[in-house]
């Protein structure tokens, strides 16, 4: 049974007794798209315990009271999941893409990224970052067993090739032994469990940079182009994502003749002194390129145009330059990636 279909859990809920309640959620679910109420981080009580481990793990937490930490996981947005494909659609390959959870008009540019391979075969996403609960996964990966598939392709959509986000999807299918955020259930399967490269190094990523300083640029001699990455919020992780970033300057530099190209991290999750520090780096070489009469070009290397974009406005509030506005998800390159890592991973 596909979770997502509200009226079969109603009658799924009709069938245990608590008729009353259940109508009031399958209404809200059926109304909300999907977006189910249970699984928003804004709305979890927490235990003591709960706050002591997220601040053992989490730098940013260790400055914040409670107060503050529930209302950053509330800004984060829902946890859940949602099926691409049409239910008649059988196959023994099910893809499971995961986000870390965006803004409206960013979900639906990461899910249309998706809709080729679903048309194919089972397709859900799953949204979230998953720090309090991975009940939404578990409720993707029901719904593609429910398809037929015996092999779950999972594809975890992320620029950071090590950190937080990616740790607590590893650690929420087994794939390793502790969890970087909370101790959350982990899935259960009989199915056969292939874990995905994420898009991070993978030239295609580099392909699709260069494509959007091109299509910003105007006379690359007299252009600098930052690549701007959210970034992990530890140091040791944060010197690997500047060297992937340099990985792509060096691709964009091959391809167009820029006056530099170059790579910054943000850590936005990081401790605000570490942030803030980011920011002035990146606000003095803005300046120097403008005070050398070079145009600014700014890209990110995000899935999607969403919340980092605004911060980054803000950031650089009051210096002249050009921000690119789409994330790699929503370029017609990243289809072939998806494209090439499922038949790569699956037989």
């Amino acid at each position: 049974m596909n979770p997502n279909q509200p009226w079969k859990r109603l009658a799924q809920c009709l069938s245990a007794g608590a008729w009353a309640l259940c109508l009031l959620w399958s209404w809200d679910a059926a109304i909300a798209g999907q977006h189910h109420a249970g699984h928003g981080h804004a709305h979890h009580q927490m235990t003591d315990e709960q706050f002591a481990e997220l601040r053992a793990k989490v730098p940013l937490y260790r400055e914040l009271t409670d107060e503050q930490i529930m209302q950053n996981m509330g800004r984060m947005g829902p946890n859940f999941q949602v099926y691409l494909s049409d239910t008649a659609l059988v196959g023994k390959v099910g893809v499971l893409a995961m986000g870390h959870g965006y803004e409206p008009s960013g979900n639906e540019a990461f899910k249309n990224a998706y809709r080729p391979t679903a048309a194919q075969r089972p397709t859900a996403v799953a949204f979230g970052m998953a720090m309090m609960t991975s009940d939404h996964i578990q409720a993707a990966v029901d719904e593609l067993t429910d398809a037929g598939a015996d092999t779950l392709l999972i594809m975890p959509i992320t620029t950071l090739k090590v950190g937080g986000l990616i740790g607590q999807w590893r650690y929420i299918f087994g794939l390793r032994d502790d969890a970087p955020w909370m101790s959350v259930p982990r899935v259960q399967t009989d199915a056969r469990v292939v874990f995905g490269p994420t898009p991070t190094t993978d030239p295609a990523i580099s392909a699709i940079l260069l494509d959007y300083a091109i299509q910003l640029s105007s006379d690359p001699p007299a252009e600098v182009v930052a690549l701007v990455a959210h970034g992990p919020d530890d140091a040791e992780r944060n010197a690997q994502e500047l060297a992937i970033l340099e990985q792509h300057a060096a691709i964009i530099r091959d391809g167009r003749p820029f006056a530099e190209v170059r790579g910054f991290t943000l850590q936005d999750d990081a401790p605000s002194a570490v942030r803030k520090a980011n920011v002035r780096r990146i606000r003095e070489w803005v300046t120097v390129a403008m005070e050398t009469d070079h145009r600014v070009i700014v890209l990110t290397t995000l899935p999607v145009k969403g919340s980092v974009h605004k911060k980054i406005r803000r950031d650089l509030d009051g210096l002249d330059y050009e921000l690119g506005e789409k994330g790699i998800v929503e370029h017609p390159m990243f289809s072939d990636w998806i494209d090439s890592v499922i038949a790569s991973a699956t037989p």
